[in-house]
């Protein structure tokens, strides 16, 4: 705990627990650190909704924390369509979940009880999906996402380790059904490990290799950096990279800046997958245009460009108040009207003679925001700023060049 909490833990820790062993382990543990430094631990447990388990998991849980005296909260999760995958929908919902949990309880970080099984397995699941360094890449023990830090403290542990220790404290846990389902790429690669074992490629073996791959990954992730500070300029959010420059680069180093890129435009927790971004740096290297992950990658000018997809934000709306396409804040006088932000749009942006000028590309300043009253433009403050009104990142610029080094 001490390692991954550092010398002046938390005052406000979050926990979540879903009643098996692993969880119910890192309760513990957290139960006697958090009482000798003085730490208010908070616990959460998800319902995805779907097994009839949950119920009385929940109910365990709750009477766990009641035994120790701890705050226990259910968050629920209702909005599965039934479409698409469903382990990938509900890790995303489990997160959002409990982010917004913590940001209701004023919690900055949350503790996952995630082993070095758990890290083994996943290795061989993005391993069937010729996953590259990244993807095999060991998962952190201190990650930022969500404005939480989440934190693994049990990834340098094993599964069978924990439930010793939990039959020494003599204590119970659930155990989930779905943990002898077949069906689930998961099981699959926990039945693997016990093969791989008498090969000698055990989880400690494959926990090894994803530290190995997290040091390349570290090093390419620096030389990436390097390269971004010579050939990358930011202009009111638009992403201007040399070409030159960039063609000269290793080809990881080009993907992973142009990943990067239109990671950092969208605003989206990953990065494109490998076909897609394969297919943009074609795109790069012929010298056309092409969309990505709702932005739009252009090469002109001796300039490849990325920015946001004017088909992307053009039915986006909203107040003066809020955060336009997540991104900008624009203000201004609010002059008593009903205000909203738009992206200026290519019919308006016409109106400005001089937007050439500028120096970024047309379809960058057509989803740039601007300020309507109905269907009167209020202002423009990228093609057209002025003393009163602003559009600004709600993001700076620095965070490009600083989430490079992040990871």
């Amino acid at each position: 705990m001490a390692a991954v909490l550092g010398h002046a833990p938390p005052k406000r820790l979050g926990v979540a627990v879903s009643g098996g062993g692993d969880s119910v382990a890192l309760l513990s543990v957290l139960v006697a650190y958090a009482r000798d430094h003085d730490i208010e631990l908070h616990v959460i447990t998800i319902d995805h909704g779907v097994r009839p388990e949950a119920a009385r998991e929940i109910a365990f849980v709750r009477d766990l924390c009641a035994k120790w005296n701890l705050s226990h909260d259910v968050a629920h999760w209702t909005e599965w369509d039934e479409q698409g995958n469903f382990q990938a929908a509900a890790r995303a919902a489990r997160y959002a979940l409990m982010a917004d949990w913590a940001r209701d309880r004023k919690i900055a970080h949350i503790a996952l009880g995630h082993t070095a099984d758990d890290q083994a397995e996943t290795f061989l699941m993005r391993l069937a999906r010729s996953a590259g360094v990244d993807g095999l890449s060991a998962m952190a023990p201190r990650r930022i996402s969500h404005a939480v830090t989440w934190i693994r403290p049990f990834l340098q542990t094993d599964r069978a380790t924990l439930r010793a220790h939990l039959k020494a404290s003599q204590l119970q846990w659930c155990e989930d059904p779905s943990n002898e389902n077949r069906d689930y790429q998961r099981i699959k690669a926990r039945d693997a490990l016990k093969v791989l074992n008498t090969l000698g490629i055990s989880v400690e073996s494959l926990g090894q290799v994803t530290q190995n791959m997290a040091r390349a990954r570290d090093a390419l992730m620096w030389q990436t950096f390097i390269a971004t500070r010579d050939m990358v300029k930011i202009r009111h959010g638009v992403i201007a990279i040399d070409i030159r420059g960039f063609l000269a680069q290793p080809e990881e180093i080009g993907r992973r800046l142009l990943t990067h890129s239109v990671q950092w435009v969208s605003g989206s927790v990953y990065g494109p997958r490998g076909p897609a971004i394969a297919r943009a740096l074609a795109s790069v290297r012929a010298g056309a245009t092409t969309t990505l992950d709702r932005c739009q990658v252009m090469t002109k000018n001796g300039v490849v460009w990325v920015f946001r997809e004017y088909n992307a934000v053009r039915d986006t709306v909203c107040a003066i108040t809020q955060n336009w396409d997540d991104r900008w804040r624009v203000t201004g006088p609010q002059e008593g009207r009903a205000l909203e932000v738009r992206a200026l749009g290519f019919e308006a942006l016409n109106r400005f003679e001089d937007w050439r000028g500028i120096g970024l590309p047309r379809a960058a300043l057509a989803s740039s925001p601007s300020v309507w009253y109905k269907e009167e433009l209020i202002a423009a403050p990228i093609v057209m700023p002025d003393a009163e009104w602003k559009a600004e990142l709600e993001y700076g610029v620095d965070t490009y060049f600083a989430a490079l080094l992040s990871h």
